[in-house]
């Protein structure tokens, strides 16, 4: 009989044990982030027009990964917790380039964190203190960053036709082309010292077009180097177009141009651009 009880406790025993390893190898419950970001603007920094493509997250200064705007981010802790999110961009509108936007200000944000429970955040990413902006030109006033430098006079504002100017409102740069005069282009008017040596320089723009578009600089006013190629799209759209490479390739030039140029090449081109921002870190 002291066997069977004896029998009985280790199986007890054993069991207990079991059930303990089982618990503890059971997976935390996960929770959930969804990101809605925005961008605030502050004097001389222009619209608050932005394409964040994806955040980078950390969790208690751990990084998670990267997430498309609007996925569910899993967050595996509880309590309070600190969540850390980076503002993720099309480098030069290319799907295999994305990378955290080095203008922008990371956000960390405290959060109490329910297991199993969704939280959605609408965090305002801000431009970070070391960003430089030389202008941020919207088109809306007399004065503008940009002169026509082709055979077409560019600047005729899409104010004719409120649909096509970007927001329903305002003013919006038109790049007229015609089988006469097939090219046009928007230089900036004055040249300006752009930081070689690898430094962070980018050109953000909305644009609206049916064919494609070059962006780049003119060096010293003469060498002109193309930064990128910008396709069509049908809808308004935003582009972060980074000018390091064409910059800090050798030989390096005391000043550059912006330079934004197109040739005729669909039968009726409309290329629209508005909110055009020049800033360095």
């Amino acid at each position: 009989m002291v066997r069977v009880l004896q029998f009985l406790f280790f199986l007890g025993s054993l069991s207990f044990l079991v059930s303990c390893k089982k618990d503890k190898l059971k997976a935390p419950q996960s929770s959930f982030l969804v990101i809605n970001p925005k961008l605030k603007t502050s004097s001389g920094q222009g619209s608050n027009s932005h394409l964040i493509t994806d955040i980078w997250y950390y969790v208690n200064g751990n990084f998670k990964g990267v997430f498309p705007v609007g996925n569910v981010m899993p967050v595996v802790a509880t309590g309070n917790t600190e969540i850390t999110l980076f503002a993720g961009i099309k480098n030069n509108g290319i799907s295999a380039t994305r990378l955290p936007y080095a203008l922008y200000n990371s956000i960390t944000i405290n959060q109490n964190i329910e297991a199993g429970k969704t939280y959605t955040l609408n965090p305002e990413f801000e431009y970070n203190s070391g960003a430089f902006f030389y202008y941020a030109d919207d088109f809306e006033s007399t004065g503008s960053f940009f002169e026509s430098a082709g055979s077409c006079d560019y600047l005729n504002t899409s104010s004719f036709d409120v649909t096509k100017s970007f927001g329903g409102v305002g003013n919006s740069i038109f790049m007229a082309m015609t089988d006469a005069e097939p090219t046009s282009i928007m230089k900036q008017s004055t040249p300006y010292f752009l930081p070689g040596s690898g430094a962070t320089v980018y050109l953000e723009l909305n644009y609206k077009c049916n064919q494609a578009f070059n962006v780049g600089v003119l060096g010293s006013g003469s060498v002109e180097r193309t930064a990128i190629t910008v396709n069509p799209s049908d809808e308004w759209n935003k582009i972060y177009v980074q000018l390091t490479n064409v910059i800090s390739t050798q030989p390096v030039y005391p000043d550059y141009q912006v330079i934004i140029s197109a040739t005729k090449s669909v039968p009726s081109p409309e290329i629209y651009i508005d909110n055009v921002k020049l800033i360095f870190q």
